[in-house]
């Protein structure tokens, strides 16, 4: 779960639009010099609102990647190979620019932009952005018969290979009326302006309301060429391997955890790990200072339950939109569930609306979470007995909403971590998943809410700055305290390289640390897949997989955090079946004997039944 909430993350599906004409913007030929940070009314003028954006962007592309020259730009867009290969914060720059461009009304430039970026980003799924762009801009220039416009936009659709049709037009879906994009213009103007609130501001003022205005003709365009694809032969679904230890009598046991924000450990009794030297009394019976940690950890404070428990009331209503919000994560629009939240966003036509239905999901996906993760981390390894471990602040309905951490509640994170990776070499866990991850950038989000102690984005980015470095600090304690275990970590959802993000804990680099990525039913990076060469080596299945919720119900969800936990269930099955092995040496196996992802991408797809074999032989 990285930090993004469930409704959220279906934001990152619109980062790109189109809007109605405006006059050419001027071509950049030197630098761009710092503009003076304006307030919301200021940016009230369209032009202005759209210069802001060009600007700040192209400031920010000049200092993103070295070898990347504003100035040069429009030579790089007539002749695409003389670019260099653009990284992720270049491409996000890039967008802005093409979005504020196009809300200018310069079609060519913001395409040629789009083109650029599909040839030149060094993340391979880069390669099929751009998408909301290039339609809206072809449904433009198709004039005003509405056929011809249709038939453009069908064309741009075209273009995308079929794995990635439903996840790319998913936003012509959940833009629907002109009141839910005010809403969401008055969620973000409630923020600090900066580059990023300026350019989501810009989307929603500017450019997504032509696309609502037209939604009829984006949906038909999208019909057709699904009926196109239906057409066809199917694709063939990759075959994941499998191994099921439950008649495997020469497996042992082994003590694993599951690292979340909250898991209900009482679906699993066969597989639960028990802490015998400490019976439920209110006492600590142990001596490790921490009070009924029979079956794992808690945070500290209210959060003494090893489950998060919303309202009765908020999972009563809220629970049978989950699998929706995550069919439309995976992109798809069509399903019985997409459709019910399709209807419950557009009933939210005010800030405080959206703001209400936000917090709600968010509760259902805390509460569900870390269940629908140990029980894909459990599968098929009755061997396997369980720990909880529950970081409260981690989670999404968390206590950090529109505001950052206290130096006081980092150190309480601290504290908890710590307390965690005591238990950890107290009871020999072997193997530790934690589908859990940080970027600045979402520290700086909730931080530009808090207006009465930041006035300029510079405190913000210090602030936010520091808070990172804490828990970067945090992360790193557990990993060099605990060297005899093997941590899994979910790589994170954003669609962006770990690294160069510098997201925690994903671009770490450790011994015992194995960052996993997300694939598709078909083999390919998923489209909200983190990434990067050298940290995000191994994937798994991580779109629509079937796990329990704390209900009981079994229900398909799709993230990192659900491909993580199957290669903590793979390493799980290997330390059943050889003991000795070490977390190197796991890791290593795992990387060896995983397979090649076909091009674009590049990493290997965990293979169950080889790892195995290789375990059992060593």
């Amino acid at each position: 779960m990285k930090k993004t909430s469930l409704f959220l993350s279906l934001a990152a599906l619109l980062g790109c639009g189109g809007s109605q004409p405006a006059p050419t913007p001027p071509v950049v030929d030197e630098p761009v010099t710092e503009v003076a940070t304006p307030t919301w009314a200021e940016l009230d003028d369209n032009a202005a609102h759209q210069n802001f954006v060009r600007e700040r962007a192209l400031i920010a592309l000049e200092a993103t990647q070295d070898d990347l020259e504003a100035a040069q730009l429009d030579a790089y867009l007539a002749s695409p190979d003389t670019a260099p290969m653009l990284t992720g914060r270049a491409v996000d720059k890039l967008f802005d620019v093409a979005a504020a461009d196009l809300a200018a009304g310069n079609l060519d430039r913001a395409e040629q932009i789009v083109r650029m970026v599909r040839a030149r980003a060094k993340n391979r799924n880069s390669a099929f952005a751009g998408n909301t762009f290039l339609s809206e801009i072809a449904r433009r220039r198709a004039g005003d018969d509405t056929t011809a416009q249709e038939a453009a936009i069908a064309g741009v659709f075209r273009e995308l290979p079929r794995a990635r049709f439903g996840s790319a037009t998913v936003v012509f879906q959940i833009l629907q009326t002109q009141e839910q994009l005010a809403a969401r213009l008055g969620q973000i103007k409630e923020q600090l302006v900066s580059l990023d609130t300026a350019s989501s501001a810009l989307f929603m003022d500017q450019l997504a309301p032509a696309i609502v205005s037209h939604r009829d003709h984006f949906l038909a365009a999208i019909a057709t060429v699904r009926a196109e694809h239906a057409a066809l032969p199917p694709e063939e679904s990759y075959a994941f391997s499998t191994v099921d230890l439950g008649s495997d009598e020469a497996a042992r046991p082994v003590n694993i955890a599951v690292w979340d924000v909250g898991t209900n450990q009482e679906l699993f009794p066969d597989q639960t790990f028990i802490n015998e030297a400490e019976p439920i009394n209110g006492e600590d019976d142990d001596g490790n200072g921490q009070v009924d940690d029979r079956h794992g950890i808690t945070d500290e404070g209210a959060h003494t339950e090893l489950l998060y428990r919303p309202s009765p009331e908020t999972l009563t209503e809220y629970t049978p939109f989950l699998r929706g919000i995550m069919d439309l994560r995976a992109g798809i629009a069509d399903s019985d569930g997409a459709q019910r939240v399709l209807t419950l966003m557009r009933s939210a036509t005010d800030p405080q609306a959206v703001e209400a239905l936000e917090t709600n999901l968010d509760a259902v996906g805390e509460w569900a979470h870390g269940t629908h993760v140990a029980g894909i981390m459990l599968a098929g390894v009755p061997q396997a007995r369980m720990a909880v471990f529950r970081s409260a602040w981690a989670g999404e309905a968390r206590l950090y909403h529109h505001r950052g951490p206290t130096d006081a509640e980092l150190d309480a994170e601290r504290a908890n971590i710590d307390a965690i990776a005591e238990y950890i070499n107290r009871h020999q866990i072997r193997v530790v998943n934690a589908s859990l991850g940080f970027g600045q950038d979402y520290v700086e989000a909730q931080l530009r809410h808090e207006s009465e102690t930041y006035t300029t984005d510079a405190q913000v980015v210090a602030r936010a700055t520091a808070i990172h470095q804490r828990r970067a600090a945090n992360w790193r304690s557990v990993f060099e305290a605990c060297p005899d275990t093997l941590f899994v970590v979910a790589a994170g959802n954003s669609n962006r390289d770990v690294v160069e993000y510098e997201d925690v804990p994903g671009s770490f680099d450790y011994p015992n640390l194995l960052i996993v990525g997300a694939v598709d039913r078909f083999g390919g990076w998923a489209t909200f897949t983190n990434s990067n060469p050298d940290r995000v080596k191994i994937f798994d299945h991580g779109v629509e997989v079937e796990s329990l919720i704390p209900n009981g119900q079994m229900v398909p969800l799709s993230g990192t955090s659900m491909a993580s936990p199957n290669v903590a269930n793979l390493a799980t099955k290997m330390m059943a079946v050889n003991a000795e092995l070490t977390p190197t040496q796991a890791i290593a196996i795992i990387l060896e004997t995983g397979d090649p992802i076909a091009a674009p991408f590049n990493g290997r797809i965990a293979n169950e039944q080889a790892a195995v074999d290789r375990a059992r032989s060593l």
